[in-house]
């Protein structure tokens, strides 16, 4: 018997969903917002759109999936640490990768037709950013986690978002943590 029906086990299921998210990515990074469908997704991910709707609920769905990707770090204690550099370090190699700018690219793009697109964008990612930071500041900091993640991302982000720039190196982004956490006078550690 070669067709296999019924549910899919945890394995098949997860590896449905990031096959279609590899999917999600890939359009918003190509082709933009407007080019993320049903159909579209279906077909190249080769699931069935009554599963999609199932999973993932709408378009938002798809692409909420595809931004809690770019913040694994959220749920990897282990890479992240619990010190301030590690988190700091685990959030630039996530959101100057070539993923996380294509769907930064692509929501900026959709804003203005699409502001609760926007909105949950920005939720999702930034500012679920910011309160990882803020999780690992320290109580006596006088720099907010705002301040942070602003001043980490950088130039390095808008020479990323603008094509100017290729993922940084693992060097690049040490560097770049180091020299924020000092000029706003916190500790960087190991």
């Amino acid at each position: 018997m070669t067709g296999k029906r019924g549910r899919p086990s945890a394995g098949e299921a997860n590896a449905r969903d990031e096959r279609v998210v590899d999917v999600v990515v890939s359009l918003l990074s190509d082709e933009g917002f407007e080019a993320l469908t049903f159909d579209r997704v279906a077909a190249d991910a080769h699931v069935a759109k009554r599963t999609l709707y199932g999973v993932f609920g709408d378009r938002a769905g798809l692409v909420r999936a595809a931004i809690l990707r770019q913040h694994a770090y959220l749920g990897e204690a282990g890479d992240a640490g619990d010190d301030l550099r590690s988190a700091c370090r685990a959030i630039l190699a996530h959101l100057l990768g070539d993923e996380a700018i294509g769907i930064h690219r692509a929501i900026i793009a959709a804003a203005a037709r699409h502001p609760s697109l926007a909105v949950e964008f920005y939720d999702e990612g930034p500012g679920r950013a910011q309160g990882f930071i803020a999780s690992h500041l320290p109580a006596d900091a006088v720099v907010t986690a705002e301040f942070l993640f602003a001043a980490l991302l950088g130039e390095l982000h808008r020479r990323r978002l603008l094509g100017l720039a290729g993922p940084p190196t693992p060097a690049e982004i040490d560097t770049q943590v180091d020299v924020v956490l000092r000029s706003s006078g916190l500790p960087v550690g190991a």
